[in-house]
């Protein structure tokens, strides 16, 4: 039974082989090639939903850019117009602050310059006890002895004076304040 087949030669049986073989690497070829191919095509997707995410993030940034520098413009315009207004802040708070000085020493009371001068109760009150009538008195008072006592003629250190002689300081002024209070020692 067995026999009904003719014995296949060596050379017959070697091209069958490379036959089988060369189908089989085509086979594996293919098959490594559509792997490739979805590779390929879920890395491009992926890529692309990135290229979508960072055109969509460039997009908002555009219009927080376009929005910003609508806002820097207008602050600028503000700036400008205000500028134009109003004298530099710091030279304008200094001459406010002069001319509040100027105004306590001719006496104005507190209200007045809060009114004229913009300034804080607090500040106004500092200012008129630094600058008040009473103060500007009192360092009259100061300065005429410091004037009467650099105007003495200097004594040695070994000489002593009587009582009757030494010059008194001036007795304080009574102020009406508690003791121990800011204000007391601010005035």
């Amino acid at each position: 039974m067995f026999e009904i087949l003719p014995s296949p030669s060596l050379e017959i049986v070697l091209i069958a082989a490379r036959a089988v073989l060369l189908i089989g690497a085509f086979w594996v070829f293919a098959l490594a090639f559509i792997r490739w191919r979805r590779a390929d095509e879920r890395s491009t997707e992926q890529l692309h939903a990135q290229l979508e995410r960072a055109f969509s993030e460039v997009r908002s940034l555009h219009e927080t850019v376009a929005v910003m520098s609508a806002r820097i413009e207008a602050l600028s315009e503000r700036a400008e117009v205000g500028a134009r207004l109003a004298p530099a802040g710091p030279i304008s708070a200094q001459r406010g602050y002069d001319l509040a000085q100027r105004l306590a020493r001719n006496g104005s009371d507190i209200d007045d310059l809060i009114e004229s001068c913009g300034l804080t109760r607090h500040e106004a009150e500092l200012l008129t006890r630094l600058h008040g009538q009473r103060n500007r008195d009192s360092s009259a008072q100061v300065s005429w002895n410091t004037r009467a006592a650099s105007a003495a003629p200097q004594m040695p250190s070994n000489w002593s004076m009587p009582n009757a002689a030494q010059p008194s300081p001036p007795p304080p002024a009574p102020t009406g304040r508690k003791r121990g209070s800011l204000v007391s020692v601010v005035g």
